[in-house]
């Protein structure tokens, strides 16, 4: 079983900071028509979880965001996780087809400062996980695009993932992105982005940061999990 931990990161203006290219930008306006639809159906605030999107996906792969540029849809939900491998933080190897277990992924970066909010949160996540044995956290530290992997870009005035550790008190396993190829397997566009993947290796769920919502969000995550696992 792997299991690991990871809490999150970062420091940078909140306008450029969390999604592929140019930070957790937000897209281009739908048309009017699609703008409508989409208003009748999508809450005011994309922080939520969903097992499903709510909308048909773009044939253009853009995703809709609410006004803070956080997306409403993830495209491989309900499809296969990608066979994904890696180096952790250890040195160790990770390779995507070792997780048989439930298991939540995070994936985030020192540079995003959503992230960086979120790190409270994930950390109390994680300790919740560590107690359940049917459940299992993976974190995947990603760079903000292609164009920014040197270390200045992606670790900030930390410097590394082990230094941000060190200041916070805390230490976890966690998986290091070095040139975005997790990133774009994952299809991420949007940092902190939470899976939620089954043990046959299919994504089950999709939420974005926990700073921005309501309630209290690492419980209700926990709550929905549970859901999602007692009617597989």
């Amino acid at each position: 079983m792997i299991r690991t931990f990871l809490s999150a990161a970062a420091l940078i203006s909140l306008v450029s900071a969390c999604s592929p290219a140019s930070g957790n930008a937000k897209a281009p306006a739908d048309t009017a028509t699609a703008a409508t639809d989409a208003e009748s159906i999508l809450p005011a605030d994309a922080t939520g979880f969903i097992t499903a999107n709510p909308l048909p996906l773009a044939d253009d792969g853009s995703l809709r965001r609410d006004d803070y540029g956080r997306p409403y849809e993830y495209a491989l939900l309900g499809e296969q996780l990608p066979h994904i491998t890696g180096t952790m933080l250890d040195g160790s190897t990770f390779d995507s087809s070792e997780l048989t277990n439930w298991t939540v992924i995070d994936v985030w970066g020192l540079w995003c400062s959503d992230c960086l909010a979120d790190g409270p949160y994930v950390a109390a996540l994680s300790r919740a996980i560590n107690q359940d044995p049917d459940l299992d956290f993976l974190s995947i530290h990603v760079p903000a695009s292609a164009a920014r992997t040197t270390p200045e870009e992606m670790y900030k005035k930390y410097g590394s993932v082990d230094a941000y550790f060190a200041e916070k008190g805390y230490s976890y396993p966690v998986v290091i992105d070095t040139d975005t190829s997790l990133r774009s397997a994952l299809k991420i566009g949007w940092t902190p982005s939470y899976l939620l993947v089954s043990p046959d290796g299919v994504v089950k769920g999709y939420r974005s940061e926990f700073s921005a919502a309501g309630g209290e969000p690492v419980k209700d995550f926990l709550k929905d999990i549970a859901r999602v696992k007692a009617e597989q």
